[in-house]
């Protein structure tokens, strides 16, 4: 299927539908952040006169694992997302911009996750060069003997390595499962749609989205699955995804 397909989208209140041109492909979206009304609800002055409070208010910048403490609101998408990593190795999160999916994932998943004692996180953006973005992200687990020194002059072999096919992804995170017996993995690919945004080759995109693909072709099973994928990825970026009929196709069984 072309890339330059078009996408039929629309949106209707807390739902949001983007099918493909041929009709092969269809994929609806709850939108977890949705509200039919907003009301203010009225407080005692005094109970925000403390000005020692930290001030929660994280203007555009995503909360981390760090301010989970001052993180509310998305208690049910995160049990949601939770329960998903209990069945699923691929795992997207869409939604609009600036509504929380960085956030949600990192200051409300993972701190949950963390709760476990047996999983091990690592996060990466796609960039301009994903295949050094993704292999950045996976050394330290990959190789955790080696210097902050070695460690970058190995990222960009390993990077390589999963270019040209030399090196598969499925074998960097058995490698990762060897060095982390009894843990699973948590792989977060966060602002996914910086692989159409700032990777402009389509080919190394095409390649980049293949690589993580052919890793997710495993069963699902508790047992069986190891590693888990986290995407979060911009909604009005889902035509991009859909027009990749190997992407739309493990998005659709998501």
């Amino acid at each position: 299927m072309s890339e330059q397909g078009e996408i039929q989208q629309s949106i209707t209140g807390s739902e949001y539908a983007a099918t493909s041109a041929t009709g092969n492909a269809t994929i609806t979206i709850t939108n977890y952040y949705y509200r039919e009304e907003a009301r203010l609800v009225p407080s005692d002055s005094t109970d925000a006169a403390d000005e020692n409070l930290p001030c929660p208010y994280r203007e555009l910048f995503h909360f981390g694992p760090n301010d989970a403490d001052v993180f509310f609101g998305r208690e049910i998408f995160i049990e949601e997302l939770f329960s998903a990593t209990k069945t699923h190795n691929f795992i997207p999160v869409l939604g609009a911009s600036g509504s929380g999916k960085s956030s949600v994932v990192l200051a409300g998943l993972v701190p949950k996750l963390q709760k476990e004692s047996y999983w091990k996180f690592t996060h990466f953006r796609p960039g301009s060069e994903p295949f050094y973005a993704l292999a950045e992200a996976l050394i330290p687990l990959y190789a955790p003997e080696l210097d902050q020194t070695e460690q970058i002059a190995q990222t960009r072999k390993l990077a390589g390595y999963l270019f040209n096919t030399t090196v598969s992804l499925g074998d960097v995170l058995r490698k990762i499962q060897q060095n982390h017996p009894n843990h699973r993995v948590l792989l977060i690919a966060d602002q996914f749609e910086e692989i159409y945004t700032l990777c402009n080759n389509q080919e190394i995109r095409r390649q980049f989205l293949d690589c993580l693909l052919a890793s997710l072709e495993t069963p699902t099973s508790l047992s069986s699955s190891a590693t888990v994928l986290v995407t979060t990825m911009r909604a009005d970026f889902l035509g991009n995804a859909l027009s990749y009929r190997p992407f739309a196709d493990v998005l659709q069984k998501a």
